[in-house]
């Protein structure tokens, strides 16, 4: 980033006024212990505060599940928007107007487009609404009724009707609003002649919401017994909406977190079935929409929770594509539990067949994921039929399947729990189970080792490195005795750009903004801000104890570097009174070496 463009400087402004602790406190508690500030984690549930706020470096960092960043980052992740987003609610909380920048008019215009386009989503969702509570809407009303929702879960969920195929694009148009831009947000359709029509035609109609409470699109259902087109319909992807990326009622879970905190995300596979979850009380129910979970809404539930109950119905559990759903919340560090529906009902039919109790049964009987897995590989193996020959081998392929499943455990403990239930479930002596798990977790380790080698690392620090770091935390804090004389030597590019910037500061005559470093490195470093962020600070007396040991740490290595550049220089010089000159600084410097 080039630190003497306007955005630059508008990026500094917003982060010295948007002090990490005023902010963060404006969303939980904190309590001040020593030089830091503890809470719960506002990302993951947790009875014991390990979620920590360091006032000198601007940095969060939970210790429970691993969450860090600056005052952004914390934005983007408790509000659920993108970087932009983010920094324009700073800008707001801090009284800040948002530059104009290079290539900003194309920005400026994208984000109108959006806000043009989320105002026509609405304002079919409100068409919609009206629609249904007209006598036409009546038959509509009954069919949501038969099914089980009261009034004010029709009215919660915004519950519409599209009465027919033109008198969507009639309002549209009657109100001003561009119709091209209402086909390009997947509101309209379009035939070949070019004629646009509804794209929801006759359906009854669920608005779709993201986390920031706007209608991004729809999901439709027909009300005909006989049709020649789709039952169920969603609208298509667009640049407000990306069904991979979405969740059916986040909006309500959002809400609910803010309003009471939230320890668990409920996933089901359809609209109605989240629907008649909330109405029973589970109002912290979502629903996929049909896909197979992505990684994006694996991300999208770790901001709301840390434990997720999967739900759905007979025909998808067990199959690879849930599986794989699976695999990837548990890999975003989600608690995964699996429930089963009796008889291989949908949820809202259990719950309007057998009531919200049954529900509630099924979500205490839910599975671990491995418990999961396990029951789903079992079935595949029948050890009760066919010949002594049969069963054995049934036995044989079933107990390596299983050990693959916990092999994959990170808790020792819970692999040793899993040993002993499969040797009594096959008659495997448990040595012999721990053994072959052992061969496997070698082999696995071996495969992790290899694709972790091409990530980012940060390299191991030395007592030199730890030294500069330790100078460069007191520096960025602004501290009265952190004063150097000398440019530290480094290769550390992180190390090297960051005291360019402190000298920069000074230089300027202001004092350097610690998350600034955020914006320098363009959202590299990530693991080396976080370690300059556990810097301990005790009291000043200390600091500055430490600091002046740390500064004479280094400056030994800084003029020893220097007496070995000049010796070598010397040896090189052919010209006496040079050679002399030279001699002479050597001797200075071994003088000032003793003196530290």
């Amino acid at each position: 980033m080039d630190k003497n463009d306007a955005w630059f400087n508008f990026m500094e402004e917003l982060r010295s006024r948007s002090d990490l602790v005023s902010v963060v406190s404006s969303y939980v508690n904190l309590d001040r212990k020593g030089n830091r500030f503890w809470a719960c984690c506002p990302f993951h549930h947790e009875k014991t505060p390990s979620f920590c706020v360091s006032p000198e470096m601007q940095r969060y960092k939970c210790f429970g599940c691993g969450e860090s960043g600056d005052v952004i980052k914390f934005i983007e992740k408790y509000e659920n928007v993108d970087f932009m987003s983010a920094v324009e609610l700073l800008a707001k909380r801090a009284g800040l107007e948002m530059p104009k920048l290079r290539g900003d008019k194309g920005l400026q215009e994208k984000k109108k487009r959006k806000q043009a386009m989320a105002e026509i989503c609405l304002f079919a969702a409100k068409f919609y609404r009206s629609n249904l509570m007209t006598k036409n809407g009546a038959f509509a009303v009954e069919y949501l009724k038969n099914r089980g929702l009261d009034d004010r879960t029709i009215a919660r969920f915004g519950i519409g009707l599209s009465p027919d195929w033109d008198a969507l694009v009639t309002e549209l148009e009657q109100r001003g609003m561009d119709v091209g831009l209402a086909y390009e947000c997947g509101v309209l359709d379009k035939r070949t002649s070019g004629r646009y029509f509804d794209a929801m035609g006759e359906r009854l109609i669920i608005p779709i919401i993201n986390a920031m409470g706007e209608v991004i699109a729809f999901g439709g259902r027909s009300m005909k017994k006989e049709i020649d087109f789709a039952k169920y319909k969603n609208t298509k992807q667009t640049e407000l909406f990306d069904k991979s990326k979405n969740l059916f009622g986040i909006n309500l879970v959002s809400k609910k977190k803010k309003k009471s905190g939230l320890d668990r995300i409920l996933v089901v596979e359809g609209y109605m079935d989240a629907i008649a979850l909330h109405q029973a009380g589970f109002d912290f129910a979502v629903a996929s929409m049909g896909t197979s979970l992505t990684k994006e809404q694996a991300r999208l539930m770790k901001r709301y929770a840390d434990r997720v109950y999967i739900c759905y119905d007979g025909d998808a559990a067990g199959t690879k594509g849930t599986l794989r759903g699976l695999e990837i919340l548990k890999a975003e560090g989600l608690e995964v539990r699996v429930m089963s529906m009796p008889d291989g009902i949908d949820p809202d039919e259990l719950i309007l067949k057998y009531g919200r109790e049954a529900f509630g049964k099924a979500m205490d009987e839910a599975l671990p994921l491995t418990d999961y897995k396990l029951a789903v590989e079992r079935k595949k193996y029948d050890f009760d039929r066919g010949t002594a020959a049969d069963r054995e081998d049934a036995k044989r392929k079933y107990t390596m399947a299983a050990l693959d499943i916990i092999s994959s455990l990170d808790n020792l403990v819970e692999a040793e729990s899993y040993i002993i239930k499969l040797s009594k479930e096959t008659g495997f002596s448990p040595d012999w189970l721990k053994q072959s798990l052992t061969v496997r977790e070698a082999d696995a380790v071996a495969v992790t080792d290899t694709a972790r080698s091409g990530e980012e690392q940060m390299a191991p620090l030395n007592r030199y490195d730890k030294a500069l770091y330790f100078i460069l935390a007191c520096m960025l804090a602004g501290e009265e005795y952190a004063v150097i004389d000398f440019e530290p030597v480094t290769n550390d590019v992180f190390l090297k750009e960051s005291f360019r910037y402190v000298a920069e500061c000074a230089a300027q005559g202001k004092k350097p903004v610690p998350s600034v470093l955020a914006d320098i490195f363009d959202g590299q470093y990530s693991k080396n801000l976080d370690y300059l962020a556990d810097t301990v600070f005790s009291t000043t007396l200390e600091n500055k104890k430490y600091f002046t040991d740390c500064v004479k740490l280094v400056k030994k290595k800084y003029i020893a570097d220097e007496i070995n550049r000049l010796s070598n220089e010397y040896t090189k010089e052919a010209d006496n009174g040079r050679r002399s000159e030279i001699a002479a600084e050597i001797q200075r410097l071994s003088a000032e070496t003793k003196k530290l």
